[in-house]
């Protein structure tokens, strides 16, 4: 017992290394350069007091509207850089012909702030950039994180490990390199394969449920990437589906970037989180079922899979489509808003394509299911090595 615990530690050790090993190298391979406003320094501040706002209307070139710009005053004390604690006047402006209208400042207040250089040295001035919203953001996942220790007990450093991993690979890896130009199709496989075994083997450790629920996952992930390479070209999916798409290509980065590769990338991405719940869920209830089944047999163990997982189907199918849904909420009620013509608003490619990312996970998660089942009910059904 003690030996297979060392062996453990090992283990979980040597992942954690060389995790961390890849985030850190494939970063430096996959290095791009950024595209950020020069001479743009953001500070956070404290709002001390607000003066009285003054407003100026102008019209539009060709007359069609009234413009106006409203700039409200205020004094701030610095809470970072190199003034910190000093004092200084700043404005901020809220101009009518932009939809996103900010909060106006008031007293009290953390907000960030940029020095903005005008077209003469007396025009230069500090101005509001955004409310600061990060520390509340902080606490929220710092709660998180608790949460997880309480509730995950021993298992719940792990699952944080295996998060801050995965958030690593996937904004120091993944995205750099697709801005960089490396091959989307090819880097979607490595941090997929990464993110599964990573995960996998540090939140479960190296044994038998995990290679179960490892293989699993490849067959789901494989399906579902199939799937999607088929319906990008039997769809005609171009990959201008809105405005950040049409924006990548503009970017002067150096790289093209291939849009229907980003789509592709983004339905594996998405899907694999609930291939990878529902692969563990049935590999761990297998586990426990032939540890304590007094006739164990492939038959037996391959049906009580299958009756796990296609309870698990219907959760985490409507799990994944009402994900899918909520993250475009606002663009699917503007559609029914001003179309309801359900032949335009079912042919539209951004529609098509949340359509497809829904179903295609679901359908990766139908296919996790009996693989996962048949590769259980095989390992489990053999005594283990002593």
């Amino acid at each position: 017992m003690k030996k297979s615990k060392r062996i453990q530690a090992i283990v979980f050790l040597g992942v954690a290394i060389l995790a961390a090993l890849f985030i850190v190298v494939g970063n430096k391979l996959c290095s791009f350069t950024s595209m950020e406003v020069e001479d743009m320094v953001f500070y956070t501040a404290d709002v001390v007091s607000v003066g009285e706002a003054s407003i100026e209307t102008y019209s539009m070139e060709d007359g069609s509207s009234i413009v106006e710009n409203k700039q409200i005053p205020f004094n701030a004390t610095f809470t970072s850089g190199p003034n910190k604690k000093a004092i200084f006047n700043g404005i901020q402006e809220i101009n009518s012909m932009f939809a996103a209208q900010p909060r106006e400042v008031e007293a009290g207040q953390k907000i960030i702030v940029s020095y903005e250089l005008g077209a003469d040295v007396s025009d230069n001035r500090w101005i509001y950039i955004e409310h600061n919203r990060s520390n509340h953001l902080i606490m929220l996942f710092l709660v998180f994180l608790c949460l997880i220790i309480l509730i995950g007990r021993s298992k719940g450093f792990g699952m944080i490990l295996s998060l801050c991993y995965i958030a690593g690979a996937i904004f120091l890896v993944y995205i750099p390199s697709i801005l960089k130009g490396i091959n989307v199709y090819l880097s979607t496989i490595i941090i997929c394969a990464y993110i599964i075994l990573v995960s996998l083997i540090i939140m479960n450790g190296a044994n038998r449920k995990t290679l179960c629920a490892i293989l699993g996952n490849v067959g789901g992930v494989l399906v579902a990437g199939l799937l999607a390479i088929l319906m990008n070209h039997l769809l005609n999916i171009t990959g201008f589906i809105d405005e950040e798409y049409i924006f990548l290509t503009l970017m002067d980065s150096g790289a093209a970037i291939n849009l229907r590769a980003v789509i592709w990338g983004s339905i594996v991405i998405g899907s694999l989180g609930a291939i990878m719940d529902v692969a563990m869920s049935i590999a761990s209830a297998m586990n426990e079922l032939a540890e304590h089944m007094e006739r164990k047999s492939f038959s037996r163990l391959l049906k009580s899979g299958m009756n796990i997982g296609i309870d698990s189907i219907g959760t985490m199918t409507s799990t994944l489509i009402l994900a899918y849904i909520g993250g475009s909420l606002a663009m699917v009620l503007l559609l029914i808003a001003y179309n309801k013509n359900l032949l335009y608003l079912f042919n539209l490619e951004m529609i098509v394509v949340e359509v497809i990312q829904a179903i295609i996970g679901s359908m990766g998660i139908l296919f996790a299911v009996p693989v996962t089942a048949l590769i259980s009910a095989y390992i489990y059904n053999k005594e283990p090595s002593a």
